[in-house]
C-alpha cells in the first residue's frame, strides 16, 4: 500500500506515494512552485440593506493586490485581499487590525450608504503560482510520487481535479488535464 497524505490511497505494488501536505511539499522539490503570502479578511455583523450593490454580487477585482468582496445568506459581507508577500506577516496582530481597518475603508469608498460593523476578522497564509493553477502530477526526483499542489485558492476545486488526474496516472488511463497542471508547464 502507497501512503497519501489527502486520503485518497493507491494500492500499488510499485510502492508509490502521493504528497498532499499543502504549501510544505515545496521542501521536497527543486522547482519552487508557488509563491507563500499572507491574506486578510473580515466578516461583518449583519447587514440592515446593501443599498448600491447590485444584486449582491460577488466582486473580485484581480488586481496585485487583489480585493473580492462576497456576501452571506445571513447577510454579511466578507471583505477580503490585501495579500503581502511574506508568509508569516500574518501573525502580527497590529498587522491584521491594519489591514482591517484598509479593508473597511476599500468598502466604504465603494459602498457609503452601507453601515458595515465588523464582526470577526482572520489572516493566514496563501499560496499562488505564477498561472494561478495547481501542480498535479509526478516530478522528475519523485517518479514514483504524485504531488497535488493547490496553489491559489481553490483548493476545493483543484483537489477534485487532482483526485481524478492521480487516479487516472496510478491505473495508467489517459487524464484529458494532466497536461494543464503538470510540472514542466
Amino acid at each position: 500500500m502507497s501512503f497519501c497524505t489527502w486520503g485518497l490511497a493507491l494500492e500499488s505494488t510499485d510502492n508509490e506515494s502521493c504528497f498532499a501536505t499543502g504549501y510544505e511539499s515545496q521542501q521536497y522539490l527543486k522547482q519552487n512552485v508557488g509563491v507563500l503570502m499572507s491574506t486578510f479578511a473580515l466578516i461583518s455583523e449583519p447587514c440592515d440593506s446593501f443599498e448600491g450593490w447590485p444584486d449582491r454580487s460577488l466582486i473580485w477585482e484581480s488586481a496585485r493586490p487583489y480585493f473580492y468582496l462576497p456576501t452571506t445568506s445571513d447577510n454579511r459581507a466578507i471583505v477580503g485581499g490585501g495579500d503581502l508577500p511574506v508568509a508569516t506577516a500574518h501573525k502580527s496582530d497590529q498587522l491584521i487590525a491594519r489591514k482591517t481597518r484598509t479593508l473597511q475603508r476599500r468598502f466604504s469608498d465603494m459602498f457609503p450608504r452601507i453601515d458595515l460593523e465588523v464582526s470577526y476578522t482572520w489572516a493566514g497564509t496563501f499560496g499562488e503560482t505564477k498561472d494561478s493553477l495547481a501542480y498535479v502530477g509526478q516530478t522528475p526526483e519523485f517518479l514514483h510520487a504524485y504531488f497535488a499542489l493547490g496553489y491559489g485558492g481553490n483548493g476545493l476545486t483543484f483537489s477534485v481535479i487532482a483526485a481524478k488526474i492521480t487516479t487516472d496516472l496510478h491505473r495508467g488511463r489517459p487524464n484529458p488535464d494532466a497536461d494543464i497542471f503538470r510540472y514542466d508547464r
